[in-house]
């Protein structure tokens, strides 16, 4: 073994290259030092500590970002496949270890909280050892956890064709255009062009559902007249009980106001449009036993919710 690598393997700390590596892919100290909960001056001394054990620089400060040396560089390359090593091996270890205790964790498009906390609860009161641990997220936010390898699995809309994961649709997820039982829209057969002058709630920006709606709207060359910008699927749902305006939403995120009559899904001409969750999590993942197993049970409330929506939407007269 040369000499500098035994000298790494001596003297460094697994912590020490994990704090080195949260720097070199946020570009810095102070962004490192939030992922892994420590203190910046923590975070500084860990790398301190590495430049000393090598005795060469390991980061170069270029305005605000850090960027690494070709030293740096020479170790980054080392420390992931140390770091996805360990990781592969983790996951085995939990594979074998099935149902003996242990966590799941995975993260959600927003909109698939309104369906998925119901499975958890069945899947933990089947098996009570196991912790399942759920974020909620928008799209980019997921994106940048599924890069990070931050969890189990994923639950979001159609991923980008060059993300290297493993992906399945779920289920299907019909975008409506919605409002307010009380707006005279309501019950009318109309064409997109008809709702120009409606005042529209928008998605926040980095929103799957927006960027979907903002594509689809290009293509019928339809510009909403965009009253308010909201943040999330509760906002909407909030602006529509109190007739702030219309949307095009998730329908199984108010299907809940649908059912008691208190928000209506207007009868727009190419619409609904049948958008799907996907079951994501990247390519060679090691899916432990109780993970592989909370996502049978995703699948068949998949499989559910799609029956149930195809019922919906055939079933009433009048839906293009």
């Amino acid at each position: 073994m040369p000499d500098q690598i035994s000298k790494i393997a001596r003297s460094a700390t697994l912590r020490q290259l994990q704090v080195f590596e949260a720097i070199a892919r946020h570009q810095s100290f102070s962004r490192a030092a939030d992922e892994l909960h420590l203190t910046q001056p923590t975070v500084s001394m860990q790398v301190k500590k590495l430049v000393d054990i090598l005795e060469v620089d390991l980061f170069e400060r270029i305005g605000r970002k850090v960027y690494l040396t070709e030293s740096g560089q020479a170790l980054m390359e080392a420390v992931e496949q140390i770091l996805s090593s360990l990781s592969v091996a983790e996951q085995k270890i939990n594979h074998i270890k099935g149902f003996a205790g242990g966590t799941v964790k995975l993260t959600v498009i927003s909109t698939a909280q309104y369906f998925v906390p119901r499975v958890i609860h069945e899947f933990t009161k089947e098996h009570p050892d196991i912790k399942v641990a759920m974020r909620v997220g928008n799209k980019e936010q997921l994106l940048n956890r599924i890069q990070g390898n931050k969890d189990d699995f994923y639950v979001l809309g159609m991923p980008p064709e060059d993300l290297n994961v493993h992906s399945s649709p779920l289920a299907v997820n019909p975008l409506a255009f919605v409002a307010n039982a009380s707006n005279p829209l309501v019950g009318k057969r109309l064409e997109i062009h008809d709702l120009v002058d409606e005042p529209f709630l928008m998605r926040e920006s980095g929103s799957g559902i927006r960027s979907h709606i903002e594509k689809v709207f290009a293509d019928f060359k339809f510009e909403p007249h965009v009253k308010m910008v909201l943040g999330g699927n509760e906002a909407i749902r909030l602006g529509l009980l109190q007739n702030l305006g219309i949307t095009v939403a998730s329908v199984p995120t108010v299907i809940n106001e649908i059912n008691v009559g208190d928000i209506a899904i207007l009868n727009v001409k190419g619409f609904p449009i049948n958008r799907h969750w996907y079951l994501v999590y990247p390519r060679g993942k090691v899916l432990s036993l109780a993970a592989s197993k909370l996502i049978e049970l995703l699948k068949r409330e998949g499989e559910s919710i799609s029956e149930r929506a195809f019922k919906k939407f055939h079933n009433e007269e009048g839906y293009s």
